[in-house]
């Protein structure tokens, strides 16, 4: 009879330690600033200024002037000449990311499923900084 309760009491230890290392995990994730929807209806090519756009959305996460980029160039030795009429110059980027995660933990068998999605608004700005024209995906609705 005390060996069927020492062998029972060892199999309840183990079971109770192999239960306490299980567990289930369900979270959000979130990174960068929300892009508002209604300041982005506020924005108006050639009228909207740079200014304006930060004082907005905040600071971008994202800026390419084109005199920086010409500098690192030429740091680099990749170009000599100066290079004026780049595609990209005067952009702003902002992003948010959200994210739903679902986990399961088990010894032997472990289970992660993420899904992230993102809104991203790009502003591409002109000489006089202000407003040529702009682009925004919303992503974060199909979550």
């Amino acid at each position: 009879m005390k060996r069927f309760f020492r062998s029972s009491s060892k199999i309840i230890g183990v079971s109770c330690f192999v239960f306490f290392l299980a567990g289930c995990v369900v979270g959000r994730y979130y990174e960068g600033p929300q892009i508002s929807q209604e300041k982005i209806k506020e924005i108006k090519p050639g009228v909207t200024t740079k200014e304006e756009i930060i004082s907005w959305f905040g600071p971008p996460q994202n800026y390419i002037s084109p005199t920086l980029f010409n500098e690192i160039l030429r740091e680099m030795d990749v170009t000599r000449e100066p290079l004026t009429n780049y595609p990209f110059a005067n952009i702003l980027s902002y992003q948010f990311n959200r994210g739903n995660i679902r986990a399961i933990v088990l010894i032997l068998f472990n289970y992660v499923d993420a899904k992230v999605k993102s809104d991203h608004l790009v502003i591409f700005l002109d000489d006089d900084e202000k407003v040529k024209y702009y682009g925004f995906h919303k992503g974060t609705d199909e979550l």
